[in-house]
């Protein structure tokens, strides 16, 4: 057989190699889905990463399920919009009275301190109550980058009941929509605020 009559072997396709297709799967697997495993991991064997944090963990996370919720002014607020953020919820039944807006300020603080990782939190007061628009307007303008979700209707209220609501404590809802912690009424800001960093320092979400 002469040589030119023979097959090169340099130009036979191989097949693809599917066992380096499994492993780079494998590997984006780990990569997105180990961070929530180590974290629920972490929220059910209530461990806390060289110290412990200053708030109640919820133990463990309740899942939370989100209606269509509507602000003071009426719009719309989307199950969505509680994904993707860290969320510092206060439910207040008071029309929001002297303690309440001193807590609401409170809070901003804590909000501001975070400095650059300030956009992966937002601050949201639940009212469960019928309340006049007017005494939120004021709040609103105030504080213009506080969700202010107010109303008696059935969705609103059930949803607050959520929170086994204690007077004056505020609650924090984790990106994947999981209540995950709370503080007393006279909690320590600092405490708060030095929590939220470690979360937002070792989260890949939000």
């Amino acid at each position: 057989m002469s040589e030119s009559s023979g097959v090169n072997l340099n130009n036979i396709k191989r097949p693809p190699d599917k066992s380096s297709g499994r492993k780079i799967l494998l590997l984006l697997a780990v990569i997105f889905v180990l961070p929530f495993t180590v974290a629920k991991t972490m929220h059910l064997l209530n461990v806390h990463p060289a110290s412990h944090s200053y708030g109640t963990l919820v133990n463990p996370p309740l899942a939370l399920q989100f209606p269509m919720l509507h602000d003071a002014q009426g719009k719309e607020f989307k199950a969505q919009q509680w994904l993707k953020k860290w969320t510092i919820v206060m439910v207040d039944d008071s029309e929001c009275a002297e303690p309440c807006e001193a807590q609401v300020h409170l809070l901003k603080q804590v909000h501001t301190s975070l400095d650059k990782d300030a956009h992966r939190v937002q601050r949201i007061l639940l009212v469960p109550t019928e309340s006049k628009n007017d005494t939120y307007i004021g709040l609103q303008k105030q504080y213009p980058d506080l969700v202010i979700l107010a109303g008696a209707d059935v969705e609103t209220v059930k949803f607050a009941s959520e929170f086994n609501v204690a007077k004056g404590r505020v609650y924090l809802v984790d990106p994947l929509g999981n209540l995950m912690m709370s503080y007393p009424a006279d909690m320590n800001p600092k405490g708060m605020q030095t929590d939220l960093k470690k979360l937002l320092k070792n989260s890949w979400a939000g």
